[in-house]
């Protein structure tokens, strides 16, 4: 139940990893989402291209505690909560089952988490009654979540990695598509521009912005802790643990995997940064809005709507509407499917519930539904997707720096066989130092907007 039992031989080859992939797709799914299609741009039309090392910063350094948790899931084939229980510290006892404090500090988070995709749902509804307007924003509140529960209901990982992964490649070829359009047009994107986003300079005045960004685009915690989950689904904590050359295998297939995260994430975002920079930094009536307003309060969707008509025409501004639906939609839909995950194993590995067989298939089941449901009345009782949104990403940003140390400690204790190298474990702590600095900045800042 928690790992896949067909125990496949590990892939030997970097082209047999790449058919194995697919935790990739549906991580991708959760994270290019209302970051990447509004914050992004915004980024780029306040600062133009200064701020693209910034961005990229956000996007490939998360990944490495990714990969490192993973490993240590694929290799002692426990759950992420599992082996979080592990960290020292005090702990509670419940029915049998050992629980940390960092577990608990996570598990309060499961309620922002939810109340923020109230705020998905809400972006999700505004997307489809642009698409339809006769379909009013609460019927497409009520339809997204009813279609989500429908799908999720079966429980499978390969019908959800099959629809993400359609999803994902949909949008990225769309705004692939876009940033080559762009080259064509008098907005184009030349190479001096690309550079100087690579020079480290951080405009004070725009920091605000800048930490919003770096919150709400690449992983955070919950993706982080998601895709373990994933991981365990799709097969790579297979084998015998005592295979070492077999179990470093299964580690290269979901290092493997994590790169392809950091591709598909990248390709999704950097078109709308570069959009942002490229067109709406031109742009004299946003630049004003910018300074006289609080980059919340912008109309982004209506500006990133004319970005697109002025690059591709009129015409294209529907091309927006139904990428935005996708992404946001796929966002929806993949964060919903790791709650079914998360909250399961926080009631059973806690000791709230205890394991008997099918026991984790029936909770999936009933989650799918009381997720939505609550998104869903979350959205009604405060119907601001921003909002929302915002009192997720506070907690998420306090989250990451203690995942951060939890991925130190746990590859510490692999065996000296399987442990990272030493220029990984360094990554690692500075890392750590960083995040840490970034969440104390970012929940400073963001509970100044309230």
């Amino acid at each position: 139940m928690k790992k896949n039992n067909n125990h496949q031989k590990a892939p030997r080859t970097i082209s047999d990893r790449l058919k194995f992939i697919g935790p990739s797709a549906i991580v991708t799914g959760s994270v290019v989402g209302s970051g990447s299609i509004v914050m992004t741009p915004l980024l780029g039309a306040a600062a133009g291209f200064t701020l693209l090392w910034w961005l990229l910063l956000s996007i490939w350094t998360k990944p490495i505690i990714q990969a490192e948790i993973s490993r240590y899931v694929v290799v002692t084939k426990k759950t992420f909560l599992e082996a979080f229980a592990e960290i020292p510290g005090p702990k509670t006892i419940i029915n049998g089952k050992t629980t940390s404090w960092l577990v608990w500090f996570m598990f309060l988070g499961v309620l922002p988490a939810i109340i923020g995709m109230g705020g998905l749902v809400g972006a999700v509804a505004e997307a489809g009654n642009n698409m339809f307007p006769s379909i009013s924003i609460e019927l497409w509140v009520i339809l997204s979540c009813l279609i989500t529960w429908l799908i999720l209901l079966r429980g499978s990982y390969s019908i959800l990695e099959n629809i993400l992964l359609g999803m994902v490649l949909i949008f990225s070829l769309i705004t692939l598509f876009i940033a080559i359009s762009m080259q064509s047009t008098s907005y184009e994107l030349s190479i001096n521009q690309v550079l100087s986003g690579l020079s480290f300079s951080l405009p004070f005045e725009h920091l605000p912005l800048a930490l919003a960004v770096f919150g709400f685009t690449g992983i955070s915690y919950g993706e982080i802790m998601a895709y373990t989950y994933w991981c365990l689904e799709k097969g790579y904590a297979q084998g015998n643990s005592d295979d070492i050359q077999e179990t470093k295998r299964w580690i290269s297939t979901m290092q493997t995997d994590v790169w392809v995260t950091i591709f598909f994430i990248t390709i999704g975002t950097l078109p709308f940064f570069f959009l942002g920079a490229g067109v709406l930094h031109t742009l004299p009536q946003l630049q004003e809005s910018l300074a006289t307003q609080s980059f919340w309060d912008v109309d982004i969707i209506s500006a990133l709507q004319n970005m697109f008509s002025l690059v591709l025409g009129d015409w294209a501004k529907w091309l927006f509407i139904i990428l935005a639906f996708f992404i946001l939609y796929s966002t929806l839909l993949s964060g919903t499917a790791a709650f079914t995950r998360t909250i399961t194993d926080y009631l059973i590995s806690m000791g709230f519930i205890l394991e008997k067989e099918n026991i984790r298939k029936k909770l999936i089941k009933a989650i799918a539904f009381l997720v939505p449901f609550l998104s869903g009345i979350f959205y009604f009782l405060l119907p601001n997707p921003i909002t929302l949104l915002l009192i997720a990403g506070i907690w998420a940003a306090m989250g990451l720096p203690i995942v951060n140390i939890g991925a130190i400690y746990l590859s510490n204790k692999l065996s000296k066989e399987l442990q990272p190298n030493s220029f990984i474990k360094s990554i690692l702590w500075l890392s750590f130092i960083f995040q840490i600095s970034i969440a104390v900045l970012i929940v400073i800042d963001i509970s100044s907007n309230f």
